[in-house]
């Protein structure tokens, strides 16, 4: 407890500086879903709670560690910049449907990320898309060099198919399709702020995607298992050996992170986000660890409800234990 308050203390002028810019992420988000909500009737039937929660969630995941990478700049996140990062974010679940459930052509996806105000929707779910889209279009200063990290975007996601398979994938092409994954998705974020990423905060911000991939599929465990999806955790049968893998992630962008030439304040101010979130993730992961005694020791995705294998971030419970578990 003693550790909690000094880390409090020492670290409260970063603590005010993203809760204002969570504070500034929560307005326009809710104004944003306002609108948006507004000009489709069916709402609940095209977009149901578990799935709006899902998009809220990735909102606040990649705003928190954006509005941290602007810290360690030196910098606050511009207006534009959250915007555009908001609605990226929002869009996201929906483009992990486009290629794991919905089946749409790889041209209809293209059109819809590069054109979206020619783009002609055929169904809601292509309309709600280009909602986000061109609200992406209108506050990103390069358009032409963010559909270029789209694009690897799209190939990472496309090549990602290869994990729903009844036929196992070794840990190295599993490592390597998740990997990429990650780190396409976090450098297009990042390459959609008003500067882009040099070479030194490449090489940071691609490890980060290890790790975001690697919590995202941590959080996803039950779901990638239902769906027949291999993963960096589906499967695993050792909850213990995957949270090693994990920290090892975890470590890997630590010495990038805190060798870089970035002063030391601006990189706690970085940090901070980010070891919540690995905070957040051994939180579920003890939850699994819990699971796994009841069976022997031996982690049984198919012996455990989804219920019980959720992780419930807004229970302020286990946001304090995410906190204590920051490893700040």
């Amino acid at each position: 407890m003693l550790k909690s308050i000094y880390i409090f203390l020492r670290y409260f002028p970063f603590y005010l500086k993203l809760y204002w810019d969570f504070k500034r992420v929560r307005k326009y988000s809710q104004e944003l879903l306002i609108s948006v909500k507004s000009k489709f009737q069916n709402w609940e039937e095209l977009v149901d709670s578990a799935n709006e929660k899902r998009m809220m969630d990735y909102i606040v995941v990649q705003t928190m560690w954006a509005s941290g990478f602007c810290l360690l700049r030196g910098d606050r996140m511009k207006d534009n910049e959250l915007k555009s990062i908001v609605n990226i974010s929002a869009l996201a679940p929906l483009y992990d449907d486009f290629f794991d459930k919905v089946e749409l052509s790889s041209e209809k996806i293209h059109f819809l990320v590069n054109t979206p105000f020619d783009y002609k929707a055929e169904t809601d779910i292509e309309k709600l898309f280009t909602e986000f889209s061109q609200n992406i279009h209108k506050n990103v200063v390069n358009i032409p060099f963010y559909l270029e990290n789209a694009l690897r975007v799209f190939k990472a996601q496309y090549d990602s198919k290869r994990l729903v398979s009844d036929k196992e994938i070794t840990r190295n092409e599993v490592e390597s399709i998740a990997f990429e994954k990650g780190a396409s998705t976090v450098i297009c974020i990042c390459n959609m702020l008003n500067k882009p990423l040099n070479v030194e905060e490449g090489v940071i911000m691609n490890q980060l995607g290890a790790v975001a991939q690697f919590l995202d599929d941590i959080f996803d465990f039950w779901e990638d298992f239902d769906e027949g999806r291999q993963t960096l955790s589906n499967p695993s049968s050792d909850i213990d050996h995957l949270e090693e893998l994990f920290l090892k992630e975890v470590s890997s962008f630590k010495n990038h992170l805190f060798n870089s030439s970035f002063k030391t304040g601006n990189i706690n101010a970085f940090y901070f986000p980010v070891s919540y979130m690995v905070g957040a993730t051994r939180v579920c992961l003890g939850i699994y660890k819990k699971l796994q005694l009841k069976t022997n020791n031996i982690f049984v995705v198919e012996k455990y409800s989804r219920k019980e294998m959720v992780c419930d971030m807004e229970d302020s419970l286990v946001r304090l234990k995410a906190f204590r578990l920051s490893e700040f």
